[in-house]
Parts: structure tokens; C-alpha cells; sequence
């Protein structure tokens, strides 16, 4: 087994790298409230909140880190919900929230299937596994 050492530089970078995603974040977050409490006539005309699920879940599906996986169908997860997100305020495909929501809990099921046929979820070396 070979082990991935990681500097002092390395961690500093990604620390920067998240700061900057947090910030970013609480921008997008600031951004909401405004448009919510109409601060100063602030109007977001545009439905934002699927493109940050997508975001969020591209920034996770790029995290890496010790347990890839998890995190790539976490990743995984969050673009879908922002992909439907997408196609249900923009009516992409002509259809609403009440007609797709079930496409939701079709696609949580994929989820939980691909868990359970992958081998790495149930080795013990995983994170979060009991001892």
C-alpha cells in the first residue's frame, strides 16, 4: 500500500482553497437574504439555488481526501438535486415541482443501490466505520 504523504504547503493551499469556497459561499448565502428581506431593492431575477447545489457538488466530487468515494456520490448527489433543480424552475422540459419530485426519491434509491455494490463502503478501513 503506498501512502500519500502530504506537506505543510499542501495543506496550507487547501485551506486557502476552502476559505475562498466559504466565502464564496456565505457571499451566495448574503446574496439570498438580501433578495429575501428586499435590502435596498435587491432582486435576484433568476432562481440560484439549483447552480449552487451543482457548484457545491463539484467542488465536493473534487475534494478527494481519504475516502474518495463517499465523497464523489455525495458530489454526485448534490448535482442531481441541482440538475433537477435546473429543469423544474426554468421549466426546461415543460414540467413542475409537483409532477417530478418523485424523480427525487428515484435517484436516492440509486444512490443507496451504488453504495451497496461498492466494495470500498464496506471494507473497515472506511471513514466513519465501527470499530
Amino acid at each position: 500500500m503506498v501512502a500519500c504523504s502530504r506537506t505543510a504547503a499542501d495543506d496550507i493551499a487547501a485551506n486557502r482553497a476552502r476559505i475562498l469556497f466559504g466565502l464564496i459561499v456565505m457571499l451566495v448565502g448574503v446574496m439570498f437574504m438580501a433578495d429575501r428581506l428586499d435590502w435596498m431593492g435587491f432582486r435576484l431575477n433568476v432562481p440560484l439555488w439549483p447552480w449552487l447545489l451543482i457548484l457545491l457538488g463539484v467542488a465536493r466530487v473534487g475534494e478527494g481526501g481519504s475516502d474518495g468515494r463517499s465523497l464523489n456520490r455525495s458530489g454526485m448527489w448534490l448535482m442531481a438535486l441541482g440538475a433537477w433543480g435546473l429543469v423544474t424552475e426554468y421549466r426546461l422540459l415543460g414540467v413542475s415541482y409537483g409532477r417530478t419530485w418523485p424523480l427525487l426519491v428515484i435517484i436516492a434509491g440509486v444512490f443507496v443501490i451504488w453504495r451497496a455494490l461498492d466494495p470500498a463502503s464496506h471494507d473497515g478501513n472506511r471513514k466513519g466505520a465501527r470499530q
